[in-house]
C-alpha cells in the first residue's frame, strides 16, 4: 500500500512541499538567532545546535518547547560536549505539519516561536551533581508552565493548529 501510494503524483508534490516547508523553517530559525549543526537543509529533517546557549540544553529547550505545544526530541550534535543524557541539541522535522496543510509562510512564524522558547529558557544550566540533575529538571518543567511567553506561544500554537486540524472531517474542536 505504501508503495503504491508513494507512486502517485500527489505524493511527490507531499514530499516537495515538505522540503520547501523544512528549508523556510530553517531559514526562519538562522534568521531568528538559532544555529543549525548544517546551517541549513536539504531534508526533511534539521538539528539545532544550542551549545550557544551552554551544553546540555536540550532537554530545556524539549521540555519547554512541549509546554509550548511545539514537539521535539532532544538530540546529541556532533563532537556533543554534554552527556548523551543531558544533550545539546534538539532534532524537528516538517512531514507531520505538512500533512496538516501548513506551508513556507507558517514556517516562518514556527521558526520565530521556535526560536522565542529557546532564548527563553536559555539561562537555565544543568548542575553538574548527577544526584540534583532529575530534581533541577523536575523544577524546571514545574517553573515553564508559568512562564509568560510560553503560554503565549502555546495560544498562538492552538490558534494556528485549528486552522490545520489534523482530520478536516472530522473536527472534534468543532
Amino acid at each position: 500500500v505504501a508503495l503504491g501510494e508513494a507512486l502517485k503524483p500527489e505524493f511527490k508534490e507531499y514530499g516537495k512541499q515538505i522540503v520547501k516547508n523544512s528549508k523556510d523553517l530553517a531559514k526562519s530559525l538562522m534568521e531568528n538567532g538559532i544555529k543549525l549543526v548544517t546551517n541549513g537543509t536539504d531534508n526533511h529533517m534539521m538539528l539545532i545546535d544550542l551549545t550557544p546557549f551552554g551544553k546540555g540544553n536540550g532537554v530545556f529547550a524539549q521540555e519547554a518547547l512541549e509546554e509550548a505545544n511545539i514537539t521535539v526530541n532532544k538530540n546529541t550534535i556532533p563532537a556533543e560536549p554534554a552527556s548523551p543524557f543531558y544533550p545539546s541539541g534538539i532534532r524537528l522535522g516538517t512531514p507531520a505539519i505538512t500533512t496538516r496543510g501548513m506551508k513556507e509562510k507558517d514556517m516562518e512564524v514556527i521558526g520565530k516561536w521556535i526560536a522565542e522558547v529557546i532564548k527563553e529558557v536559555k539561562d537555565f544550566e544543568l548542575p553538574e551533581d548527577k544526584d540534583e540533575k532529575a530534581q533541577y529538571i523536575k523544577d524546571f518543567k514545574e517553573k515553564i508552565k508559568n512562564n509568560k511567553k510560553i503560554k503565549e506561544i502555546k495560544i498562538n500554537v492552538m490558534e494556528l493548529c485549528k486552522k490545520f486540524p489534523l482530520y478536516p472531517d472530522f473536527d472534534i474542536l468543532k
